[in-house]
């Protein structure tokens, strides 16, 4: 059976109009006519779906003759720049100032401008991590890279530098410059990283020392017939690991944000949080939450055995520190009513307690979660009954209703997430006590309903305030997402 597009190859040699390089044909002379990932090939299909597959080569390949798709050698640069692994770990993309670090013995390297961060990054490796000074340089551009017309890919450093020169001739200065400094200090290798607008590339200039002058007289530097060995450069810096899945979006970056209970909700929605940039930057994440992770909270919790008996809040930190290093990150294994939260930017309230949230809207309502004089904005998330649904309310503005309002409200049966209300079902009893019961699932679509509406608060993009994700399919929400008002003679908000 047939299960994708048909493979196109054109045979050797290649016509000299498509030599040395040409977008959308690889050096083995495999034709790239279609973006499998956009196009979804019919199983049941093939035959058509062959003859549709030719002519779409065909109509590329006639597009390549006629020199009508050069523009996308920019986009296809790394299909032409193959060689092996250096990660970049770079806060600052602007900075020059980098160390090379060497991952272990054919671990590969990693080019940083924070060899102690970078470090912790890859703390889960084998290898011992080891700084190298002044073997590494990073020069910026502003030209998008493409390949060169003549020979392809440079192999020495005076191909490289003629490329350089017609791509950016400021940019070329700055690479002989440096490769010129490395010869002159007795360096046999430099690895040199370059940042421009779409990527990053690089390369090893290998062996300079083994080309010396013909004699003391000749002032020439021998460097030109050096060997390059092609760099292919992999990102791993916060920004794009953040970035990366919601480009063009603000994340949490700089933010300073209090997530209380650390539990089945709280526990995903952390890991969320951070990888959306909780943390990041000048910002903060706090974790609060004074209970420890018993053997009953495993099962449905984002924490595993290994932090049994441990305090969620610290347990947490501990687990995100691991997965992302770079994120500030800090537990507070204390009583939530006793916690300032003066100065956060989002107070996000994951406990699934009434009472707590209750008393939370009347802090804000009273002017004790305050930055700056603004009011700090309050989300809270929860759990309905055994799973039917999960719902988040945000109070931004003094015209919303609050926690406590939306709690009246729902005495009067108004406001309801399922008809008729959600009712928990209860398990376990005995020394045990008894719990509510729901799957882990419920949990990470509560904590999945919370982070999107703290993207859209961060992005300043619509959202109600009031939110209903059904998980029941026997069960329709009556109102779907609202705006709730304040209720006339909330002990919380004083409305």
């Amino acid at each position: 059976m047939l299960r994708s597009f048909p493979r196109v190859v054109l045979r050797a040699p290649l016509p000299a109009e498509l030599l040395p390089v040409a977008p959308h044909i690889g050096a083995d002379g495999f034709l790239c006519y279609v973006a499998e990932e956009t196009v979804v090939f019919d199983l049941y299909k093939p035959v058509t779906q062959i003859i549709a597959s030719l002519k779409r080569a065909a109509t590329v390949l006639d597009q390549i003759m006629a020199q009508e798709r050069v523009d996308d050698l920019e986009e296809e640069f790394f299909a032409f720049w193959r060689g092996d692994y250096c990660y970049t770990d770079l806060a600052n993309p602007n900075s020059e100032d980098v160390v090379l670090l060497s991952l272990g013995s054919g671990q590969g390297f990693a080019l940083t401008d924070d060899a102690k961060r970078t470090a912790a990054k890859f703390s889960y490796r084998s290898g011992r991590v080891t700084s190298h000074l002044n073997l590494a340089s990073k020069i910026v551009t502003r030209v998008r890279p493409k390949p060169a017309s003549g020979s392809w890919p440079p192999t020495t450093v005076s191909e490289l530098l003629n490329w350089q020169s017609k791509l950016d001739y400021p940019c070329r200065g700055k690479i002989l410059n440096r490769v010129v400094k490395a010869y002159r200090a007795g360096q046999d290798d430099v690895l040199i990283i370059i940042h421009s607008p779409s990527l990053q590339y690089g390369f090893f200039v290998r062996q300079l020392q083994k080309h010396k002058r013909a004699s003391k007289s000749d002032q020439r530097i021998p460097i030109f017939d050096a060997s390059i060995e092609i760099i292919q450069v992999v990102r791993m810096d916060d920004r794009y690991i953040v970035e990366r899945n919601i480009p063009g979006h603000k994340t949490f970056a700089d933010r300073k944000i209090a997530l209380v209970g650390c539990g089945t909700i709280g526990g995903y929605l952390a890991d969320l949080l951070v990888r959306a940039g909780g943390g990041m930057g000048s910002g903060e994440l706090v974790l609060i939450d004074n209970q420890k992770l018993a053997p009953g909270n495993i099962g449905r919790h984002r924490l595993g055995i290994n932090r049994l008996e441990k305090n969620k809040a610290e347990g947490l930190q501990s687990e995100l520190r691991t997965a992302m290093p770079s994120a500030k990150v800090k537990a507070l294994p204390l009583d939530a009513f006793t916690i300032d939260f003066t100065g956060l930017d989002l107070v996000i309230d994951a406990t699934g307690e009434q009472g707590f949230g209750s008393w939370l809207a009347g802090r804000q309502a009273s002017g004790f979660l305050l930055n700056n004089g603004m009011v700090i904005p309050l989300l809270h998330v929860w759990i309905e009954g055994a799973g039917e649904a999960v719902r988040t309310l945000f109070k931004r503005y003094e015209s919303e209703g609050c926690y406590r309002c939306l709690c009246d409200y729902e005495l009067e049966k108004q406001f309801l997430a399922v008809p008729g209300g959600a009712r928990p079902v209860l398990a376990g009893g005995g020394c045990e006590g008894q719990y509510v019961a729901y799957p882990a699932s419920v949990s990470v679509q509560a904590a999945a309903l919370a982070l999107e509406a703290v993207l859209a608060w961060a992005n300043k993009t619509p959202w109600a305030p009031l939110s209903t994700l059904v998980i029941s399919r026997l069960r329709v929400a009556p109102d779907g997402d609202l705006t709730i008002l304040p209720k006339p003679g909330c002990p919380a908000c004083g409305s």
